[in-house]
C-alpha cells in the first residue's frame, strides 16, 4: 500500500470517528433536554438551551486559558487573548481591550515564544494546554455531578459543560483541519519530526508578538522568511512563512516582489488551505489595481466566493485598504472612498496589531498621494 492510500485510509477512519463522536455528543445533549421535557417545565427547557450555550462558551474560554497557563509555564510571554471579537492585549505594560475576529475560530490565545533558533521552541505543552484544560474541567464537572446532590439546573450545567469539554478535546486533540485551519493536534503532529515546521511555528508567533509591540515587518530580518527549496509549502505552518516574506516586501512597498511571492506560493502549493488562497487573492487584486490595472484580471480574481470572504473579514484593516483602493481607482467613487477612510479611522483605534496598523496607514497615504492628490487618473485596460 502506497503512502497516498495509507493517508486516505487514515483520513476516512478519522472522519468516521469524528462522525460517531459528534452524534454521541449530540445524543447526550438531546438526552439532557429530553430529561427536562419529561418534567414538563417550559422554564427548565429554555434554561437547558441557555445552559448549553453558556457551557460551550465557558469551555471555549477555558481552552484558551489552558494555552495561556501552559504557555507561561513554558517561558512564553503574553501577547493577546481573544474571545469572539473581544481581544485583550498587552500595551505599555497594561492590559487593554481591542476588537478583532478570525474566521473559523471562536477564540485565540497568542503568545511570544522565548528567544531561540526556532528548533528548540517549546511547542508541546503550549499546544496541549487547551485540551488539557478542557479535559480537567470535564472530569471535575462529572466528579461533582456524581458525588454531590445538586439542583436540577446545576446538574444539567455540569453535564453540558463536561460534554462540551470532551467535544473541544476531540476537535482540537485529534489531528485534523477544521475549515481548512489546522488544530492543535495537527500542529503538534506536524512539528514532531519536522524541524522546519517547528521553526515556522516559532517565527509566526515571534513576528506576531513583535507586530503587536509596534515593530514593522520591514524592520525585521528578511532572513527569517527564507525557506529551503525543498520546503513543503502545502504545510500551512511553512506556507505562512512565505506569506510573511510577502508581507515584508509589502511593507517596504516593493509590491512586485510581494506579488511574486504570492504567485509562487499559489503555483508551488496546489493544496494550500482555502484561507490562505483567499488572503492571497485579496492582495493580488490590490497589486493589480495599483499596478497594470487590467480589468479582466481583476474581474477574474474578484469572484462571488472572494466577495463573500471579503465581507466576512471586513474588520481587517488590510481589507479596508483593499476596498478603499477599489472604490477610488476602479469605481472612481470618491464618496464611497471617503466613507471607507472614515471606517479606517474607527478600525485603527480598536485594531490590536500596532505594527500592521502603521504599515497599512502608510500604504493608504501612498494611494491617496498617487491617485487622488496628484490628480492622476488610472484607466483600466
Amino acid at each position: 500500500m502506497n503512502n497516498e492510500s495509507q493517508n486516505n485510509r487514515v483520513k476516512n477512519l478519522l472522519k468516521k470517528l469524528i462522525t460517531i463522536i459528534l452524534f454521541t455528543g449530540m445524543g447526550s445533549i438531546i438526552g439532557v433536554i429530553i430529561g427536562m421535557l419529561s418534567e414538563g417545565d417550559i422554564f427548565m427547557i429554555i434554561a437547558c438551551f441557555i445552559l448549553f450555550g453558556l457551557a460551550f462558551t465557558l469551555q471555549l474560554i477555558l481552552h484558551e486559558v489552558g494555552h495561556l497557563i501552559c504557555g507561561i509555564w513554558s517561558g512564553y510571554e503574553f501577547v493577546s487573548f481573544r474571545v469572539g471579537t473581544l481581544t485583550f492585549i498587552k500595551e505599555n505594560n497594561k492590559i487593554v481591550l481591542k476588537k478583532f475576529k478570525v474566521m473559523g475560530t471562536g477564540g485565540q490565545c497568542l503568545m511570544m515564544p522565548p528567544k531561540g533558533n526556532g528548533d528548540d521552541c517549546p511547542y508541546i505543552l503550549y499546544n496541549l494546554g487547551g485540551i488539557l484544560m478542557n479535559f480537567l474541567v470535564s472530569c471535575l464537572c462529572m466528579i461533582l455531578y456524581m458525588l454531590f446532590p445538586m439542583p436540577k439546573l446545576v446538574e444539567s450545567f455540569l453535564i453540558l459543560t463536561s460534554i462540551s469539554g470532551i467535544y473541544d478535546l476531540i476537535m482540537n486533540g485529534i489531528p485534523m483541519k477544521v475549515g481548512g485551519i489546522a488544530n492543535d493536534g495537527y500542529n503538534m503532529f506536524s512539528m514532531k519530526n519536522d524541524s522546519l515546521s517547528r521553526y515556522s511555528f516559532y517565527i509566526q508567533l515571534r513576528v506576531n508578538g513583535l507586530l503587536h509591540q509596534g515593530v514593522r515587518m520591514k524592520d525585521m530580518p528578511i532572513s527569517w522568511y527564507k525557506l529551503p527549496s525543498e520546503a513543503d509549502l502545502n504545510n500551512s505552518l511553512i506556507s505562512s512563512v512565505k506569506c510573511l516574506e510577502a508581507s515584508y516586501y509589502h511593507d517596504r512597498k516593493e509590491f512586485d516582489k510581494a506579488k511574486e511571492c504570492y504567485e509562487n506560493l499559489l503555483n508551488d502549493a496546489p493544496n494550500l488551505i482555502k484561507l490562505f488562497k483567499n488572503e492571497i487573492n485579496c492582495e493580488l487584486i490590490f497589486y493589480e489595481i495599483i499596478g497594470e490595472c487590467r480589468k479582466e484580471i481583476i474581474d477574474q480574481l474578484y469572484t462571488k466566493e472572494l466577495k463573500k470572504y471579503i465581507k466576512l473579514t471586513d474588520c481587517y484593516i488590510t481589507r479596508k485598504r483593499l476596498m478603499y483602493a477599489y472604490a477610488l481607482i476602479i469605481e472612481k467613487d470618491t464618496i464611497k472612498a471617503d466613507k471607507l477612510l472614515n471606517e479606517i479611522e474607527v478600525v485603527k483605534k480598536t485594531y490590536p496589531v500596532k505594527g500592521e496598523v502603521e504599515s497599512e496607514l502608510e500604504i493608504i497615504d501612498y494611494i491617496k498621494q498617487k491617485y487622488l492628490y496628484d490628480g492622476k487618473e488610472l484607466l483600466c485596460k
